[in-house]
């Protein structure tokens, strides 16, 4: 009988000590995880950086990509994240971030044609011209409003929410001419420059809101020269 107490008791303490092992074990695992919310234009780049970030800091990280303004309505909604890196600025305003890392890449706007188009010929004229299906950004998403400044008022045949759309609609022929990043150019091999063209200015500027220890460790990682070679890498100025 007292054995038998004995071993009922060693059990209730192991049965304790695997609970508190586990709830320990999940905890630290995601206490250690980065939360980034990412404007669709960094896809490439920051994945490449948050790569390295984890294979330095043996950090996992989970990584939401969309549109700047898409991201930023989320987060009015009530999701949460570490870190958003986002084209606009502007849209970090009331979301109780408590740091903020502006500038720390640049983008410019070029106009682009199907790389099956190569033998068309394009020029500044065709952005008016009625016969020609051309794609751009919507006004009031950041690389809408990047190309009404650099380029007026486009009467477009699709409006996209976010670059990466313009893109897929120039590379996969839907239209003849679209206009996004600099960068887009570099990493999409299915589109090429619609004519040669004078990089004039970086039209967008990139910022990073960041909140506790875990979204300011991977901000100030965004400056190092590790993450630098990587956006230039990928087309962007610093």
């Amino acid at each position: 009988m007292w054995l038998l107490r004995v071993h009922k008791r060693l059990n209730k303490q192991l049965l304790i000590v695997g609970i508190f092992c586990l709830t320990c074990f999940g905890c630290g695992k995601e206490e250690q995880e980065v939360n980034i919310y990412a404007a669709s234009s960094l896809t490439e780049a920051v994945s490449a950086v948050v790569e390295r970030y984890e294979e330095i800091y043996k950090v996992e990280a989970k990584i939401v990509f969309a549109g700047s303004n898409h991201l930023a309505a989320q987060l009015r909604d009530g999701a949460d994240t570490d870190v958003f890196i986002t084209a606009d600025v502007d849209l970090v305003d009331g979301l109780g971030f408590e740091s903020i890392l502006e500038g720390f890449a640049y983008n410019s706007l070029v106009v682009v044609k199907p790389v099956a188009f190569i033998d068309k010929s394009f020029g500044p004229s065709d952005l008016t011209s009625d016969e020609k299906l051309i794609a751009i950004c919507s006004e009031g998403v950041p690389c809408g409003d990047a190309t009404k400044s650099k380029f007026g008022i486009i009467n477009a045949d699709t409006y996209e929410m976010n670059v990466k759309a313009v893109l897929t609609r120039v590379a996969s022929m839907e239209v003849d001419l679209g206009i996004v990043y600099e960068t887009d150019l570099k990493n999409e091999p299915n589109v090429t420059a619609a004519w040669p063209q004078e990089i004039t200015c970086p039209c967008v500027s990139y910022a990073a809101a960041s909140s506790g220890k875990k979204g300011t460790d991977f901000n100030d990682f965004l400056t190092s020269d590790i993450a630098k070679e990587i956006f230039s890498s990928h087309g962007f100025s610093l």
